[in-house]
């Protein structure tokens, strides 16, 4: 008798406090997950550019506050319903991720709430499908580019002319070809050999902003004789250890190689700088297959 009396007593309290739970602290409507093969950094830099397939000029995804590579919030334009969406990134391993997308109908959060447990309404479908179309916009743009296992190696030391160049990740490839002129130009005009692979090495890079600043470099023999100029500099690089990975695609999206590397080195608890080096052994300007370019990209290891 006792034991009824609890339960008719505690029954009521816990029901509320669920209700209170759901109905008011709950800020979501569904909650979807899934595991996709792409490295944490790749899936998080996808939804930073994602637009749920529509033109860049039809703007309908908002991005509303973000913790790099571990969470992004937006805001989606869905006909005349603005959706909410919290994905949360969390690491499997070094090239797969498990997504939790939290999803509230702003303009409808009570109905949505009443209805979601037991209808599989307009507002549910719509949800499946815009996580549907980012998880399928990622693993279509995985067809584009090939990369390696990521191993440990050793940049030898070089000297190089260079210029500094700032742009965003995807910018750095069209911002180096408009720059190849300045350091082309001063190269030949003073018969300079050239004793390797262009690179690049980025010397700032701002996730959140999407924006890098980078040196882009052309080895050549060491001299102190090559005439000054208010362009072009010359440095000599340091050898070090590093992890290394091999970028195959369009020089422009090489970058999808960077989150290769910091996934396998927090998996792996090795330090790394996060300044990425890429060394470009593929002239783009004689075309081809961008899956037959070759770019090699490494992060140097600080601990």
């Amino acid at each position: 008798m006792f034991r009824l009396k609890s339960l008719k007593f505690i029954l009521p309290i816990v029901l509320i406090v669920v209700g209170i739970w759901y109905f008011v602290i709950k800020d979501y409507n569904y909650r979807i997950t899934f595991t996709i093969n792409q490295p944490q950094g790749i899936v998080y830099h996808g939804l930073t550019k994602w637009n749920n397939g529509q033109l860049p000029n039809n703007k309908v995804v908002t991005t509303l506050n973000q913790t790099p590579f571990n969470q992004i919030s937006q805001s989606l334009m869905v006909g005349d319903s603005v959706f909410k969406i919290n994905w949360e990134l969390k690491k499997k391993n070094d090239s797969s991720t498990f997504v939790i997308a939290k999803i509230k109908d702003e303009k409808n959060s009570f109905k949505q709430n009443l209805q979601v447990p037991f209808t599989n309404n307009t507002f549910v479908k719509q949800s499946i499908s815009v996580v549907k179309n980012f998880s399928e916009t990622l693993l279509l743009n995985k067809k584009n580019y090939k990369i390696s296992d990521v191993t440990r190696d050793k940049i030898p030391t070089r000297y190089c002319a260079y210029i500094p160049l700032q742009s965003s990740t995807e910018g750095k490839a069209s911002t180096m070809v408009r720059n190849i002129p300045k350091i082309m130009n001063y190269i030949k005009g003073n018969n300079i050999q050239i004793t390797g692979s262009p690179f690049v090495e980025v010397t700032n890079w701002d996730i959140v902003k999407d924006s890098i600043s980078f040196n882009f470099c052309f080895p050549i023999q060491k001299t102190n004789s090559y005439p000054k100029t208010d362009q072009v500099f010359f440095k000599q690089t340091k050898e070090r250890e590093v992890l290394k990975t091999i970028f195959n695609g369009n020089y422009k999206i090489s970058h999808m190689a960077w989150y290769k590397i910091i996934n396998y080195a927090e998996v792996n608890n090795i330090k790394i700088d996060k300044l990425p080096v890429e060394f470009f052994l593929n002239d783009p300007h004689a075309g081809g297959n961008d899956l037959e370019w070759v770019a090699e990209v490494y992060m140097g290891i600080t601990d």
